[in-house]
């Protein structure tokens, strides 16, 4: 932060205060968002102990923000000191490109312009998975994954219009989501698709084989979650016959389908 004095970080504090019961000895524990930044060691700082922080905002609480992983909640509570009207939520397994930075501005315009009815919420953007030198195995998920952020999310949105929000490259629009709960999905378990409903970055990822297949068991239940929720019913009452085909087949229709096969052709029969 000393570095780089515009970095700004957000976190959520935890401070014991006395309690406003006097029958009560013990304190009570207040929870404040809060927004810091660098500061130089010799300045002044209001808050005790952080002579290296300074900090911007203050807002308390009414009880603790983190229900299970911190991971959403700690995204969802930071939107609030954000500014503009683009939002890019970036993991730290993650890197940028120069080349693709210089895009920036360009694909941005796309939130100025409307299709259909209204304009977009979401601009989706692609990954790079970088760690595909590490064995033959993860060079075929690298490649996998290449080629679905590629061709098959070009078919989804065209001709399809069914594509979702996929990977953390994608810039939100920030007016929109505050309305909608945030950009993340809070969760008591560890996050599956945790922003199902939200440039091309570079992301490293844990490419081992149990990696590997506990992250299609992530996509899988992810899907699951996604049935439950609220919006994808609202699309289901509003979706035409092919879209909602369309919807149907490419997120949890695809599971449903593939175990009605492997039954049929891997019939499981009981003990006599």
């Amino acid at each position: 932060m000393t570095t780089y004095p515009s970095l700004r970080v957000a976190y959520i504090d935890e401070v014991e205060e006395p309690s406003k019961d006097r029958s009560k000895k013990i304190n009570d524990k207040v929870y404040y968002s809060t927004l810091v930044k660098a500061a130089l060691p010799k300045s002044n700082s209001s808050e005790p102990g952080q002579n290296l922080d300074q900090v911007i905002y203050r807002i308390k609480l009414p009880g603790p923000a983190i229900l299970g992983e911190g991971k959403p909640e700690n995204q969802n509570h930071a939107i609030i000191f954000t500014r503009g009207e683009g939002l890019q939520t970036i993991d730290m397994n993650q890197d940028n490109y120069m080349e693709e930075a210089l895009k920036m501005r360009n694909l941005l315009q796309e939130f100025l312009k409307k299709h259909d009815v209204r304009h977009p919420s979401i601009l989706g953007l692609r990954e790079h998975i970088f760690t595909g030198s590490v064995s033959s195995l993860a060079w075929f998920m690298s490649n996998q994954e290449t080629s679905f952020v590629t061709i098959g999310q070009r078919l989804l949105a065209n001709p399809l219009k069914v594509r979702f929000h996929y990977g953390h490259p994608d810039v939100f629009d920030i007016l929109f989501h505050l309305t909608r709960g945030g950009v993340s999905k809070a969760s008591k378990v560890i996050n599956l698709s945790e922003d199902i409903f939200a440039g091309m970055v570079g992301k490293g990822r844990d490419v081992g084989l149990n990696q590997i297949s506990l992250f299609e068991a992530k996509i899988a239940n992810g899907n699951g979650e996604q049935t439950l929720s609220r919006d994808l019913y609202r699309l289901g009452h509003r979706f035409d016959f092919f879209r909602m085909l369309s919807c149907y087949f490419t997120t949890i229709g695809f599971y449903i389908s593939t175990l009605v096969h492997s039954d049929r052709c891997f019939p499981v029969r009981g003990l006599s």
